[in-house]
């Protein structure tokens, strides 16, 4: 099967422009760098991942990287034009057309016009209408939490990263989660001044070991 454009393109690229040594990353700060080397030193080899909040399947995007190494996982974008999307781009990967939660269900989706100002928090809906006047489209969508996902897709292997981008229920997510089954590492949407997500990773025996911009970075500690 002819491999993507941006799949060939790229190493021709780096071949002809990049400096000696230069390494290509895909997320927005080079986090996905961090967190292949971080798991390549504990020696592994397969990579599994949970991206909740994807957004885009390769630009962006914190486990295209592994992906592009390899790597399977299941994504979750509750865009659905987004969801095709990555569908058509990331064949490897199960993309769940749904949002995460602290628990099972279904909840309102806010959707604006710029993708990425759309969410499941009413507080941040209201607030980003108010600053534009932009009014969202509201649809139920599909709510998973992370325990339902790891049962149904993990339920034999391990979950070396999560990867989550909530617009702000960061928090809600990971406090429903069990940690029976402990994965590696976690890159986490954390605001500036917002202690919270810190405060529960740690709780969790996880240590924090990197803050580029709004992303932290946990490996467990246990």
């Amino acid at each position: 099967m002819k491999k993507p454009f941006v799949t060939r393109i790229i190493p021709f690229l780096k071949a002809r422009f990049a400096p000696r040594g230069a390494r290509i990353s895909f997320s927005q700060y080079g986090e996905d760098l961090i967190m292949k080397d971080m798991l390549t030193k504990k020696g592994m080899k397969e990579f599994s991942y949970i991206d909740i909040g994807a957004h885009n399947p390769i630009f962006g995007n914190n486990t295209y990287l592994l992906c592009k190494n390899g790597g399977r996982g299941v994504l979750v974008e509750p865009n659905g034009e987004l969801c095709a999307l990555i569908r058509k781009k990331r064949g490897r990967d199960i993309c769940l057309n749904a949002g995460a939660g602290k628990t099972d269900g279904e909840a309102d989706f806010y959707s604006f016009a710029q993708s990425t100002r759309s969410t499941f928090s009413k507080e941040q809906a209201d607030e980003h209408q108010k600053q534009t006047g932009q009014i969202p489209k509201i649809e139920k969508k599909k709510i998973v939490s992370l325990d339902l996902i790891i049962r149904t897709h993990f339920a034999e292997k391990e979950v070396s990263l999560v990867s989550i981008d909530a617009e702000g229920l960061d928090v809600e997510i990971i406090s429903g989660f069990s940690f029976q089954k402990r994965p590696h590492l976690f890159c986490v949407e954390s605001a500036e001044g917002d202690s919270r997500v810190d405060t529960l990773m740690i709780e969790k025996g996880y240590k924090k070991v990197a803050q580029i911009f709004q992303n932290a970075i946990f490996v467990d500690a246990q």
